[in-house]
C-alpha cells in the first residue's frame, strides 16, 4: 500500500475543519477566559459575568472619558 501524500491546500482545509470542530480552542475562547468569570458547571445556562478587575477597569475608563467630554464641550468663563 502507497502512502497517499497530500498538497499543502488540503492539508490546510483539513487542518481549519479540524479546528473548526473542537468548542475549546480559538481566540473567542481564550479572550472569554480573560475576561469572564469561569462557568458554574452546575448552571450552564446562566450567564457569566465580567471579571470585577474587568468592571472596575472600563468603569473608570468610562468616567474619565465622560470628565473629558464636559471639559472638552463645556463653555469656559
Amino acid at each position: 500500500m502507497e502512502p497517499r501524500y497530500q498538497t499543502v491546500a488540503q492539508m490546510y482545509v483539513r487542518l481549519q475543519s479540524m479546528i473548526r470542530q473542537r468548542a475549546d480552542t480559538g481566540f473567542r475562547r481564550a479572550a472569554a477566559e480573560a475576561v469572564l468569570q469561569p462557568r458554574n458547571p452546575f448552571e450552564p445556562q446562566k450567564r457569566h459575568l465580567p471579571k470585577q478587575g474587568i468592571s472596575i477597569g472600563i468603569s473608570v475608563f468610562l468616567i474619565l472619558a465622560l470628565v473629558f467630554l464636559f471639559f472638552s464641550f463645556h463653555p469656559g468663563r
